[in-house]
C-alpha cells in the first residue's frame, strides 16, 4: 500500500550524495553499521549477556534487556510504518559507487553497505540509533546524564548524516525517523519503569508487530512479530531465573557463544528472507536465544 506518492527531496540528499567521494561513501558505510539492526542486536544482546561485567558499559541485566527490547520493538515499528506509507526512496539509492578495489566478497559487503532497496520514510536507521543509543544513555550509570546523552545524540547524528551521504534517503526521512524513536524512546522509558521492567516494553514489540500484519503478510512484519514472540516467551519462562549478574567470566563466556549462534542464525535470515513460516521460526528462535543465553550461559559456564 502506498499512502502517498511524489518528490519529498529538497535538494539536500542529492548535493550531499554527488559531492561524496568513495572514500567517505566507504567511510559512512561503515558508520551506518552504528544503526543497522544486525549492530543493534549485537549490541543490546551483548549487554544483556554479560550484565554488569561488560567492559564500560556494564549495567545490570533487567535495563540491558530493556535495551535490547528497545531494539526488538523498533523492528517492528519500522516494518508497520514503511508498509503503510510505502514511499520510495531517492533515485540511485540501489547503485554503489563504482571503484573497482574491492575483490568479489568484500565488493559485495561494499555494496550491501552502501545501499539500501524498499520503502525509505521514516529512516529506520535514524529510528533504530534513536531508540537504542538513546535508551543505553538513559540507563548507564557512569558518567552525567548530560554527558551520556550528548554522546548518544552524536551518534544519532552521524548515523543520519550517513544516510544523506550514502544517497539512500532523504532529508525528511531521517528527521521523522529520529522524531518518532525520540518519541517511542520516551514513552517505553516511563511505560517500562525507568528500563526496570523490559517485559512490558515486549509485549509491546509482540502488539506493534501484530499490528503491522494488517499492512500485510510481508518479510518485514513476519521477522519483526516472530522476533518478538520469541523474545518475550524467553523472557516470560526465564524471568525468575536468569541470574541478575553473572557469577564469573566462564558463564559470560558461554553466554556469549549461545549469543553469536543466535546472531548468526538472525543475520542469515535478514541476509537470505527465507519463506514466510521459516523467517517466523528463525526470528523466533534467534530472539529466544540471546533472551535466554544468560541462563544457558549459567548452565554450560
Amino acid at each position: 500500500m502506498q499512502l502517498f506518492s511524489g518528490d519529498r527531496g529538497i535538494g539536500v540528499t542529492e548535493a550531499i550524495h554527488d559531492l561524496a567521494e568513495w572514500p567517505v561513501v566507504l567511510l559512512f558505510g561503515l558508520v551506518t553499521q552504528l544503526g543497522d539492526g544486525w549492530f543493534l542486536f549485537v549490541l543490546g544482546g551483548a549487554l544483556f549477556v554479560a550484565g554488569e561485567e561488560f567492559p564500560l558499559w556494564g549495567i545490570d541485566r533487567r535495563r540491558a534487556l530493556f535495551v535490547f527490547a528497545l531494539a526488538l520493538t523498533y523492528v517492528a515499528v519500522i516494518g508497520a510504518l514503511k508498509t503503510f506509507f510505502g514511499l520510495g526512496r531517492p533515485p540511485g539509492a540501489m547503485e554503489p559507487p563504482d571503484v573497482g578495489l574491492f575483490p568479489g566478497a568484500f565488493d559485495a559487503l561494499f555494496e550491501s553497505a552502501t545501499t539500501a532497496d524498499g520503502p525509505g520514510f521514516p529512516s529506520g536507521h535514524a529510528l533504530g540509533t534513536t531508540m537504542v543509543w538513546g535508551g543505553l544513555a538513559l540507563v548507564l550509570d557512569r558518567w552525567s546524564l548530560r554527558r551520556r546523552i550528548a554522546g548518544a545524540a552524536a551518534v544519532i547524528g552521524l548515523v543520519s548524516l550517513s544516510r544523506l551521504v550514502l544517497g539512500v534517503h532523504y532529508l525528511v526521512d531521517v528527521i521523522v525517523g529520529a522524531a518518532v524513536g525520540a518519541l517511542l524512546l520516551g514513552a517505553l522509558y516511563r511505560f517500562a519503569d525507568r528500563g526496570t521492567d523490559p517485559g512490558r516494553v515486549l509485549v509491546v514489540a509482540v502488539a506493534v508487530g501484530a499490528v503491522g500484519l494488517l499492512n500485510g503478510f510481508t518479510f518485514d512484519s513476519v521477522a519483526a512479530i516472530g522476533g518478538a514472540v520469541g523474545g518475550w516467551l524467553v523472557w516470560r519462562l526465564v524471568a525468575d531465573s536468569t541470574p541478575a549478574h553473572p557469577s564469573d567470566r566462564r558463564e559470560v563466556v558461554a553466554g556469549f557463544a549461545v549469543l553469536a549462534v543466535a546472531g548468526v542464525l538472525f543475520s542469515a535470515i535478514e541476509a537470505f528472507e527465507p519463506p514466510l513460516a521459516l523467517t517466523f521460526t528463525g526470528t523466533a528462535v534467534a530472539v529466544g536465544g540471546a533472551v535466554g543465553a544468560p541462563l544457558l550461559g549459567e548452565r554450560l559456564g
